[in-house]
């Protein structure tokens, strides 16, 4: 057979596998966050007819004689870059602006607890580990809803994973410059005031009284309180670790709890706990009030803050993200979902939002290193367009149109001349 034909029905190849990529290209031009595809050729293998020689005495140097065998596909490269954004006003759309970063979902647990959720290394932003049976997937789409249960889900019921928020954990005496913290029972005594002072943070003490005359006398006491026992002006204190933290005037004094990816709820009511502590005793005294979620929205950096009755915030949680070395190698799985491969690298999560002023230490295990910036930012009611170039699409198709007929040309020419050779016996 022909070299020629061979060749030819190569070329016929490969173009078709630039249709099918063009195709699909112009059929998800309006696809969320599609992420449009290229194809790249190179030459298939060579024969070589007359091999290379170098330079003598008497000749020159030969250069080596080869045919090429064809075409082949050489690389499909998917472009990352992200499209457009595309205004809806959905506030449970949003759309990832300016970054590389990945929303992350998962499939087949509740994970609504630290007994039950997926486990992360906030130093090395990386995932430990992760309940049996669930499947994580990454997406650039995030036309987000809400299931019945108030899980915020995909279109197709995978659920968002996100950190649960919180916020200081003290009690701030209000208008003071220096605020103490104070646990247990709180004794105050006072023996001589000339020649006495206590403590306010002691649990106990000793007053000690010299009587200077002989016989009995009366001793008169008093307690006087060391911190007024009204409600003091500043955060709401939750009594166990949840999923929500209130939000104070600045919004600055959060943290995510960056150790667990859990899913994301949005629930009908939120359960508001105030406390103060006993001038006398020491101890707490908490005030519960239940308040209805009126409306919410999510921040640019993923916080879900929830709109109360009552006037006041409260945010829910964090919008988990996921970059990747090279997102160029992530497999698509259908659905607007990809998932790592050996190419792309393991994925990196962000890390949550973190607040110094949240005091004593709290969650210092959970804060690791800020690597929130490359992952870009959220943008609440919108939704990030495909990336293809309808422009381009048509001029490759066109390209690849006449490719196909000049390689179509030479496979029937290639059948003239063999049925020339076969009718040379008559």
């Amino acid at each position: 057979m022909l070299r020629a034909m061979t060749s030819g029905i190569s070329g016929l190849k490969v173009n078709q596998n630039k249709f099918d990529i063009i195709g699909s290209n112009i059929a998800n031009s309006s696809t969320t966050a599609y992420k449009s595809q290229s194809i790249n050729f190179s030459d298939a293998m060579s024969e070589t007819i007359k091999g290379a020689s170098g330079a003598t005495a008497n000749f020159g140097g030969v250069n080596p004689e080869q045919i090429t065998l064809g075409a082949k596909v050489s690389a499909i490269i998917t472009n990352t870059t992200g499209g457009s954004v595309n205004t809806t006003g959905r506030n449970l759309d949003v759309a990832v602006t300016g970054g590389d970063g990945y929303f992350m979902t998962a499939a087949g647990s509740e994970m609504s607890d630290e007994t039950d959720c997926i486990q992360v290394s906030p130093q090395e932003h990386s995932i430990t580990s992760s309940p049996a049976g669930v499947d994580i997937s990454y997406t650039r789409d995030g036309s987000f809803n809400l299931d019945n249960q108030g899980n915020l889900v995909t279109a197709d019921g995978r659920k968002v994973l996100g950190y649960s928020m919180i916020g200081r954990n003290t009690l701030y005496t209000d208008s003071t410059d220096t605020t103490k913290n104070i646990y247990g029972n709180v004794v105050s005594l006072t023996g001589d005031q000339s020649a006495t002072t206590l403590d306010a943070d002691a649990e106990n003490g000793t007053a000690y009284i010299t009587n200077a005359a002989k016989g009995n006398n009366d001793i008169n006491t008093s307690i006087a309180k060391a911190v007024d026992s009204s409600p003091a002006a500043g955060d709401t204190i939750l009594v166990n670790k949840g999923t929500v933290a209130f939000v104070d005037s600045n919004d600055t004094d959060l943290r995510a709890d960056n150790r667990y990816l859990h899913t994301l709820k949005i629930p009908a009511t939120v359960t508001k706990v105030t406390a103060t502590r006993d001038a006398v005793t020491g101890n707490p005294v908490y005030k519960t009030q239940e308040l209805k979620v009126k409306g919410f929205s999510i921040g640019q950096d993923g916080v879900i803050t929830a709109n109360l009755d009552d006037g006041s915030a409260a945010a829910i949680g964090q919008v988990a993200m996921a970059s990747f070395t090279n997102a160029g190698g992530l497999e698509k799985t259908g659905g607007n979902y990809v998932k790592p491969s050996a190419s792309s690298g393991e994925p990196m999560i962000r890390s949550g939002a973190y607040s110094t002023k949240i005091p004593g230490g709290f969650l210092t295990s959970a804060k690791g290193e800020d690597n929130s910036g490359g992952y870009g930012n959220i943008y609440n009611g919108a939704l990030e367009m495909s990336n293809v170039d309808l422009a381009q699409q048509f001029s490759d198709m066109i390209v690849a149109s006449r490719a196909y007929q000049a390689n179509g040309k030479i496979i029937t020419t290639s059948d003239e001349i063999l049925q020339d050779l076969v009718n040379l016996k008559r």
